[in-house]
Order: C-alpha cells, then sequence, then structure tokens
C-alpha cells in the first residue's frame, strides 16, 4: 500500500460548507462514474439532514439513483426530541445496476454501531459484508474514497474481493493498513 499526499491539501479539516460539501461529493461521484463498470453500484453513507444534497450531487455526475437504504443501528443515538436509531445509505448504479447477487436482503438492515472504535464513524464488519455480498461478486473490487479504518477494505478482502482505499489522515490510514493486514490469517481461521 502507498500514500500521496501530493494535493491533499486542499481540503484540510472536516468544516466544509455546504457549498463546499458538495463540490467534494460531485468531484467524488465523477471520478466513481470514470472508474465503474457500467451496472456497478455505489453505496453513500448520510445522516437524515444531509441525504437529499448528497443524492443530488451524486445523481449530477450522471449516476442513477436507485434507492435508500436504511440501517438500523439497535439502538438510540442523540437527538433533541425523538433519538436518533437509524444512518441512511443511498444506493446508485451506472446505467442500469447489475443484478443484485442476492435477493434476500431488504431495505432496511439492523445491525450493531461499532462503540469506541479506532475512527469515530467506523462502520461495523457486519454491515459492510452484507452490502458487498449484495453488490460486489467474488473477484469485484470495492473502492471506498473516506477509507477512515478501513472497515470495507476488512470486509472485502475477508469476502474474496480485491480493495482500493483513500485517507488523507495519516493516523486513520496506517491504523487501517495494520487492521488489514491481520484479515487473511482471519479468513482462513
Amino acid at each position: 500500500m502507498t500514500r500521496s499526499t501530493k494535493g491533499s491539501e486542499w481540503f484540510g479539516s472536516d468544516s466544509l460548507t455546504m457549498g463546499g460539501f458538495v463540490f467534494l461529493m460531485r468531484l467524488c461521484a465523477i471520478e466513481c462514474q470514470r472508474v465503474l463498470k457500467p451496472g456497478g453500484h455505489v453505496l453513500c453513507f448520510i445522516d437524515w439532514r444531509m441525504w437529499p444534497v448528497l443524492a443530488d450531487a451524486i445523481e449530477s455526475a450522471d449516476l442513477r439513483r436507485n434507492g435508500l437504504i436504511v440501517w438500523d443501528k439497535t439502538w438510540l443515538g442523540m437527538g433533541s426530541c425523538f433519538r436518533n436509531q437509524h444512518e441512511l445509505i443511498l444506493h446508485f448504479t451506472k446505467g442500469v445496476g447489475s443484478p443484485p447477487l442476492r435477493r434476500d436482503v431488504g431495505n432496511v438492515i439492523a445491525c450493531k454501531p461499532v462503540r469506541r472504535g479506532i475512527h469515530p464513524t467506523q462502520k461495523p464488519r457486519e454491515l459492510l459484508e452484507t452490502l458487498i455480498s449484495v453488490t460486489c461478486p467474488e473477484g469485484g473490487t470495492v473502492l471506498d474514497p473516506f477509507y477512515g479504518s478501513c472497515s470495507a477494505g476488512i470486509a472485502a478482502v475477508g469476502m474474496g474481493r480485491r480493495f482500493v482505499g483513500v485517507e488523507r489522515d495519516r493516523h486513520y490510514f496506517d491504523a487501517g493498513v495494520e487492521r488489514l493486514r491481520i484479515v487473511p490469517a482471519e479468513a482462513a481461521a
């Protein structure tokens, strides 16, 4: 694994304005559209406040909106009146999506979140494995442009898929590489 820092300084914090967020997400979607095979899938995690903005940014890159998946975290989070218990996952494809590899997964997936993980928004491997098992064939490639602590990579490699990840924070990048190193041993066990 290698990491290039050239050009990564243009975006230096998580304090993006709405315009900055839309710009960044549209650029990512344009690149996903470029590298995806026809029928390839894009899944994006987002909260309830921002999903319409993100959906429009992705769709503007000529990706097809296919649906919305609800991740039921099975516990109550923060909230001012009704406490948040879910996160949304936007589903897009390049053109008409390839057929699902499984037909037994609904658009509400219950899975406990990672508590006190390496990354503040770390996703559970079980959830990522479910999503990958529906959208990416064995031997296919999973791309995560915001790889955090590499949870998608661990799920993908453990399931016989290839993985490409991008992470701007050196601490999380190194932690993800270390986590990814032990996956082949786990898969063999």
